[in-house]
């Protein structure tokens, strides 16, 4: 198997289209452009040859999925904050994460398809991400944007955001 990832977004201050249309950000920023990378896997008579997903994956999946590949069981006295995406790469549907948390230097937030919410209580549309993030007001009425706010906050909470900040970017 051959997992092959980036570190974080696009290089500044080139221009990186998807198809026709412009991603938002880049590399060093908060924006989709700067946390979104590829994530390309080839298991050849394991992996399903040419299937693009959706789902949401960080970096702390890699140990639960490799340990999981590899028969290890993990830590039971430790919390681990990774999630296994194997079930993906045998081409099954798995349990695709709700959310992901991306950090970079003193500001961060959490993401799940549709909705990110800053360290500083603000609230985006992702629905047409990578291209676009819309603000949404704090004061909305959309009962989808409430809810996407009430269930990332709560993710937030049981995080430690901030860990290990610093002031550069």
């Amino acid at each position: 198997m051959i997992v092959f990832s980036g570190d974080n977004g696009t290089a500044a201050p080139f221009p990186t289209p998807i198809g026709m249309r412009m991603i938002s950000g880049h590399k060093g920023q908060m924006r989709e452009g700067g946390s979104r990378v590829p994530l390309i896997a080839n298991w050849p008579g394991v992996a399903p040859e040419g299937k693009v997903l959706k789902d949401l994956v960080d970096f702390s999946d890699m140990y639960a999925t490799f340990a999981e590949l590899a028969g290890a069981k993990l830590p039971t006295e430790l919390p681990i904050d990774g999630n296994s995406y194997a079930p993906q790469l045998r081409g099954e549907a798995g349990k695709p994460r709700e959310w992901v948390y991306v950090q970079l230097g003193a500001k961060w937030y959490v993401r799940s398809t549709r909705w990110k919410l800053t360290g500083d209580g603000e609230l985006f549309d992702l629905s047409d991400a990578p291209f676009a993030e819309k603000l949404v007001e704090r004061d909305t009425k959309d009962a989808e944007a409430i809810a996407g706010r009430e269930k990332l906050q709560k993710a937030l909470d049981t995080l430690k955001p901030g860990a290990g900040k610093s002031d550069e970017p």
